[in-house]
C-alpha cells in the first residue's frame, strides 16, 4: 500500500499550511453534510508531495499518499512590559504540493462517512492518544462537515491540497460551519482500498499510523494527532469511483 500526506500550521487570522495526510469518508450521524453525492469518476491521481512538505513517502508505499498538516491559531495580543514588549507573531505560509487538476467551485454537498468507518478511525486515533497519556478527542459534527466538504473538493479535481481554488482558508471554512475555535489544524491524505467499510477504515488507519510514525522536524501530522491543545476532531473518509480513499482530519480547541 502507498500513502501520501500533508500537514499545515498557521498563526493569526490567516491559516498556515504545515502538512497533510489521510483519506476522506464524509459523515453520517455525526453531522449533516448534505445528501450523499457519488464520488467523481475522473479524480486525478494525487501528485507526490515534495520532501519539504511531506518529509518522505511512506516506506513500502504503493497507492497510498499523505500531503501534510495545517494548524491555524488566533493570535493573542502581546502583554506590554516597560522594558521589552513581546513582538506580535506573523503567520508564515509554506507552499503546498501543486495539483494538476483544479476546481474553482465551493463544495455544497459531501459524501457521508459511514458510522462504522468513523467509529473505527476515531477509536484508532484515541487509542494512540491514550497510549501517550492524552485525553481522547471528541468527535465534532460541525468539524466533520467542514472536513467532508473539503474532501469532496479534493475528489472533484482539486487533488490533495489544504486549500482548493475558490475555497476559503482553513480557519474561515471551519468557522463557516459554526465552529468556535482559538486554534485549528488539519491532516489530509489518500490511499487505495477495497470497497468494504473494513477496508476503507484500514486504509485510513494506515495513513494515521504513518503520520504517528513521523519524527522531528517533519512531524506536523503527528503533532496534530497528539496535540495537548486540541480537544475536538472532525473526520471525513471517502472512497472515490477509482478505488482511492481520501481522508481529512480537522482539529480544534
Amino acid at each position: 500500500m502507498s500513502a501520501l500526506f500533508r500537514y499545515t500550521l498557521a498563526a493569526g487570522a490567516t491559516a498556515v499550511v504545515i502538512g497533510t495526510g489521510f483519506a476522506a469518508v464524509g459523515l453520517n450521524r455525526y453531522g449533516d453534510a448534505g445528501p450523499a453525492v457519488p464520488a467523481a469518476a475522473d479524480t486525478p491521481a494525487a501528485p507526490a508531495a515534495p520532501a519539504a512538505a511531506v518529509g518522505e513517502l511512506l516506506r513500502n508505499a504503493a497507492p497510498m499518499a499523505s500531503a501534510g498538516a495545517r494548524v491555524a491559531a488566533r493570535p493573542v495580543p502581546p502583554a506590554p512590559t516597560p522594558t521589552s514588549p513581546r513582538p506580535t507573531v506573523t503567520p508564515k505560509r509554506t507552499s503546498a504540493a501543486p495539483s494538476p487538476a483544479r476546481t474553482t467551485a465551493q463544495a455544497t454537498t459531501a459524501t457521508r462517512t459511514g458510522d462504522t468507518v468513523v467509529d473505527q478511525v476515531l477509536a484508532h486515533i484515541n487509542a494512540a492518544r491514550t497510549a501517550h497519556g492524552l485525553n481522547p478527542y471528541t468527535l465534532d459534527a460541525k468539524l466533520s462537515k467542514a472536513a467532508a466538504l473539503h474532501t469532496e473538493l479534493m475528489i472533484d479535481g482539486c487533488g490533495m491540497q489544504h486549500q482548493c481554488p475558490g475555497e476559503s482558508d482553513l480557519g474561515d471554512r471551519i468557522s463557516a460551519q459554526g465552529v468556535q475555535w482559538s486554534a485549528v489544524g488539519e491532516n489530509i491524505g489518500f490511499a487505495t482500498s477495497g470497497p468494504s467499510d473494513t477496508e476503507i477504515a484500514r486504509a485510513a488507519n494506515g495513513l494515521t499510523d504513518a503520520m504517528l510514525a513521523e519524527v522531528p522536524p517533519n512531524d506536523g501530522h503527528r503533532k496534530n494527532l497528539l496535540s495537548s491543545g486540541f480537544d475536538r476532531i472532525g473526520l471525513s473518509v471517502v472512497r472515490d469511483a477509482k478505488g482511492v480513499t481520501w481522508m481529512t482530519q480537522d482539529f480544534a480547541d
